[in-house]
């Protein structure tokens, strides 16, 4: 009964709506619009309007209200006559119609509002461009007269939430122009995709109701393809108004850009001058407290009171130099402010453009590498970033100190009891009094400079705390913009590639170069300078005739540490680092030289181009200068390379001989290029005559490597003959054709156009060769020390076994002396062991430090390498991603680990444990815990690097651990065993044991098992469990 009630209630009602749409119609235009009253939102939530119907929802005869279909819903879900999965299958439909009519009703509001913004474009044109066309610097605001320092901070503070608010306008104004292209591109496709679905939904809305299906349901079915119908219908609409009102609005949009943008310059200029007026108050009312403390300590006569007024006088003085420093601050940190918005803001263009074109054309490069020459020092900020944390904390110290006083200056009870006890006792009372009135007048004004100080303190140290946050953002920035540029630019054309044109250009600036008047100009300016600093030039002189005078008695003194580390009884690695100090004292006379004549040069160069550039080059020629005399010195006869470092001379002449004639030529070449760079005459010069120049001095560095290098040369061949069989004499040809033919392709890519990327490379290059040299320098000198250390070892042993020796006396037995010479047999083994291990831990060290650091220069060169680290494997969970960078750092760690527990317990016996008074026996149970512990930290560290943390893994190993107990019940026994001998070491190492029948010597005790050599050096694995 209640459904055929139901269904005639809605059939009458589909019977009301349809004749009131049929005398409607007849009484309007069929293409007449709707109204804006009428066009209102009737498909959200509460409402009860009825949504504008489709002739498909008049044949439906279905009222599509958000009420009728939430009443449809109710009885749907009340019904008796429906099964359950029936009623939550119609339910849930009716769900999904009444979200797509609320899609509907959002859509419809957002085209109303494209239509409306379309609709008032030229009214709010007009409007914009009569606020921009308004003439004049907007009015300062007006201050009152008695305007306090308290209302002025006020005002600062409302006029930088009013100029951060600004500045969020302009940044969304910016990123409009961004967001509507993407719309623009964007939208064409949605529509086509809606229209899609449109058809389709009315394809479906065409078709009969299933056989088999009720009429309850196929009744919610059609409702829900029309409720998908009217959304999509509405967001059809909504989207191409949208495309409307961006036409319609495109002049209004710059428009409104330009007056975000004088809006946010007007409101920092308010922030400016509120923080002049807040400078100037509070400098006004430091000059005042001073005046008042310098009047009242001259009008103060009783000593008592004058060391107070003294006091007030020194705070005063501080509060007016702290309102100054304060001040300073605040402008330096609008000005960081202003230069990291600027940076980002450039930053954000830059990244848009080269995003937008997908690649960097020899165009965009160019506008690049001007915005790398934009880019500014951030060397002066870096020095103020370092020195900051000091004055913070100095500023925070001061502060509290200054509050303390002020907080025990609150009760004067005791300050005036001790100045009434220092008064002369006839001092009248009246006098007293007066002294105390006096007292307490200056304690109260001492009170508030104690105040006003304190406060100033807190606000410097505040302002330096969001400076140093402001400034090292600004810094990281101009980094990230920096790193970006050079990864993008690297492969781009700077310049064009060398031709016949460039001669006569090449031509004057050889003239410039060779000039004699340039030359003169110098030469007068260094003798105008030493006329007025005759006492520097002195000074200098007496430096460099000192070192000159020295040099003979330093090669002397090198000698003579050569004689001595020939002799086994007088050798020391410290003679080896002396030999290190004097070839590099030896190495740093030409270098002082080019620096004194820099600096003297540089301070007298005035406004003289030449003279300017050739003080810039010689600082830039100093280090390549000290490098190669270095490497000269070290090579000499009878010196470090060829004494302590145990090179064989005839390699050593050959490569002092070559770097000699390379040093002849490089020396000019480099100084002739720093020239071109640093002249400020003629851009082009640099990239003509300079390049060429650049690229002769690639050509003899490649015929450098080129003689210095080759396998079956005087300096190679008997290195690689003794490795045979290594990587480095298997990959020979590979690696030696490439170190001679990279700078040529430098050169040529120079040549080509490509100079930037050529001098970015050759940097990189030349300092790749100083990491190569410095590791085989750090690691000649590493094996230098084991080999001394190797050497007082082995006499350290052999002294220890003749003083047992002789304690033992003459009278033991034959039998008695096996075991003696076994143990020397066995210390001398234990030696060689800890040796090989060292000599491997200085191998691997000397290895990976410097690929580190060769990885680290050449980084930003292989960006495809940095975007291979960050990519995604898998995820331990929804914030723990397992990149292919975590992986190699997990396989690295467990690389070092290996390596490092197999031969780190060697250098631990040599550095630490042979110095301390320990046996044999602990050393070994030292030196075997730390190996496990070893093991532990670097597993924990590798599964910490692929997100497998503790928490992660802890049931797991439980479980494990439960298991392994039962099943591997003899493995644990002898684990826990070791581990127990290890600690109490109920045995030791070099004891005499014996097990069942078998006795001998323990030689080794391992964490599963202890070895026990027995008098025939035969040797028995014994588990740790039989002890």
């Amino acid at each position: 009964m209640n459904r055929k009630f139901g269904v005639s209630a809605v059939l009458f009602t589909a019977f009301l709506v349809l004749t009131s749409s049929i005398l409607l119609s007849g009484q309007s235009r069929p293409d007449a619009a709707p109204s804006a009253s009428e066009s209102q939102d009737v498909n959200l939530p509460g409402s009860g309007a009825t949504v504008m119907q489709s002739p498909a929802t008049a044949d439906a005869g279905v009222a599509l209200t958000v009420e009728q279909l939430q009443t449809q819903k109710k009885q749907i879900a009340q019904s008796q006559e429906l099964s359950e999965d029936v009623k939550a299958k119609i339910v849930e439909i009716y769900d999904r119609a009444l979200a797509q009519l609320k899609s509907a009703g959002e859509f419809e509001v957002k085209r109303q509002q494209y239509g409306q913004q379309r609709k008032n474009a030229p009214d709010n044109l007009e409007k914009t461009k009569e606020l921009l066309g308004a003439k004049g610097a907007p009015a300062a605001p007006q201050v009152a007269a008695g305007t306090t320092l308290t209302e002025a901070e006020q005002a600062l503070a409302a006029a930088r939430l009013a100029l951060e608010e600004a500045r969020k306008n302009v940044a969304n104004w910016e990123s409009e122009p961004k967001t509507r292209a993407d719309r623009r591109t964007r939208i064409p496709e949605e529509l086509n995709t809606l229209r899609q679905k449109l058809e389709e939904t009315k394809a479906k809305l065409a078709l009969p109701p299933a056989e088999g299906q009720s009429n309850e349901l196929a009744q919610a079915n059609r409702i829900l393809l029309l409720a998908q119908q009217r959304a999509l219908e509405n967001q059809i609409a909504a989207n191409t108004e949208e495309l409307l009102s961006y036409d319609a609005g495109s002049e209004l949009l710059a428009a409104q850009r330009d007056l975000a943008a004088r809006r946010q310059s007007s409101a920092e200029n308010v922030v400016e001058f509120w923080q002049q007026k807040v400078g100037d108050l509070r400098q006004k009312q430091a000059e005042a407290a001073k005046s008042e403390a310098i009047r009242a300590r001259e009008e103060t006569t009783h000593p008592a009171i004058q060391a107070i007024a003294e006091k007030n006088a020194e705070l005063a003085e501080t509060q007016a130099s702290l309102a100054n420093k304060v001040q300073t601050v605040a402008k330096y940190s609008e000005e960081i402010e202003a230069k990291l918005e600027t940076v980002k803001k450039s930053f954000a263009e830059t990244r848009a453009r080269v995003d937008t074109a997908g690649q960097v054309t020899d165009v965009m490069g160019m506008f690049l590498l001007g915005e790398r020459e934009k880019l500014p020092s951030i060397g002066p900020n870096e020095r103020q970033i370092r020195n900051r944390p000091s004055e913070i904390s100095l500023a925070q110290f001061r502060w509290m100190e200054r509050d303390r006083e002020w907080s025990d200056l609150g009760d004067l009870a005791d300050e005036l009891d001790a100045i009434l006890a220092g008064l002369d006792p006839n001092v009248a009372e009246s006098q007293r009094q007066a002294i105390e009135k006096e007292a307490i007048n200056s304690y109260d004004s001492q009170r508030k400079l104690l105040r006003a100080t304190a406060d100033l303190y807190g606000d410097y140290s505040t302002k330096l705390a969001n400076l140093d946050a402001t400034e090292r953002q600004y810094v990281e920035t101009v980094r990230s913009y920096a790193d970006f540029i050079d990864a993008s630019i690297l492969w781009v054309k700077s310049s064009p590639a060398l031709r016949l044109s460039d001669l006569p250009t090449n031509i004057s600036a050889v003239r410039w170069l060779l000039s004699p008047a340039n030359w003169r100009r110098s030469a007068l300016a260094l003798w105008a300078d030493f006329q007025k600093n005759v006492s520097l030039y002195l000074a200098a002189l007496l430096v460099i005739v000192s070192l000159v005078v020295l040099h003979p008695r330093a090669h002397a003194g090198v000698e003579a540490l050569s004689e001595k580390v020939r002799q086994v009884q007088t050798d020391s690695f410290g003679h080896t680092l002396k030999a290190l100090g004097l070839t590099i004292f030896l190495a740093a006379t030409w270098p002082a030289i080019l620096l004194v004549i820099q600096n003297r040069l540089s301070a007298a160069a005035g406004d003289h181009d030449f003279s300017q550039a050739l003080a810039t080059s010689l600082l830039g020629l100093v280090p390549i200068v000290f490098a190669l005399c270095f490497l000269r010195h070290f090579a000499m006869p009878r010196g470090l390379a060829q004494d302590h470092l145990r090179m064989r001379q005839e390699p050593l002449s050959f490569f002092r001989r070559v770097l000699g004639w390379y040093l002849l030529l490089t020396v000019p070449i480099t100084l002739i290029v720093q020239l071109m760079q640093n002249q400020q005459t003629s851009e082009q010069w640099y990239n003509s005559a300079g390049r060429l120049f650049f690229m002769a001095g690639l050509i003899v560095l490649s015929l450098l490597l080129l003689l210095l290098l080759r396998p079956t040369g005087t300096l190679m061949e008997p290195y690689l003959r003794q490795r045979r069989g290594s990587w480095l004499e298997r990959l020979r040809y590979l690696w030696y054709p490439l170190c001679f033919v990279l700078p040529a392709a430098f050169a040529v890519l120079a040549g080509l156009g490509d100079f930037y990327a050529a001098r970015h490379l050759y940097e990189k290059l030349v300092v790749t060769m100083v990491l190569i040299l410095l590791t085989i320098l750090v690691r000649a000198m590493f094996v230098r020390w084991l080999m001394v250390a190797q050497r007082r070892l082995a006499l350290l042993e052999r002294q220890k076994r003749e003083a047992a020796e002789l304690a033992e006396g003459q009278s033991e037995s034959a039998p008695a002396a096996e075991p003696t010479q076994g143990k020397a047999k066995d210390d001398e083994t234990t030696i060689f062991q800890i040796s090989r291990q060292t000599r491997r831990l200085i191998d691997v060290t000397t290895l990976l430090f410097p690929a580190a650091g060769i990885w680290y220069v050449w980084n930003d060169v292989l960006p495809a390498l940095n975007a291979l680290a960050e990519r995604r494997l898998w995820r331990m969970d929804a914030e723990t991603p397992v990149t292919v960078g975590s992986v190699a750092t997990a396989l690295v760690i467990v690389a070092l680990t290996v390596i490092v527990t197999r031969n780190a317990p060697g250098l631990l016996e040599i550095i630490i444990l042979r110095r301390l008074p320990l046996d044999r026996g602990i050393r070994f149970a030292i030196t075997t815990i730390f190996r496990y512990i070893l093991v532990v930290v670097g597993t924990v560290l590798a599964f910490t690097e692929i997100g497998i943390g503790w928490s992660k893994v802890q049931w797991l190993i439980a479980a494990m651990t439960v298991g392994l107990g039962f099943g591997l019940q003899e493995i644990f026994a002898n684990f826990v065993s070791g581990l127990i001998i290890l600690f109490e070491q109920p045995i030791r190492v070099d004891d005499v044991v014996t097990i069942g029948e078998v006795t001998g010597n323990v030689s080794k005790i391992r964490i599963r098992a202890t070895t026990i050599r027995r008098w025939d050096q035969r040797e028995l694995v014994v588990p740790n469990k039989e002890f």
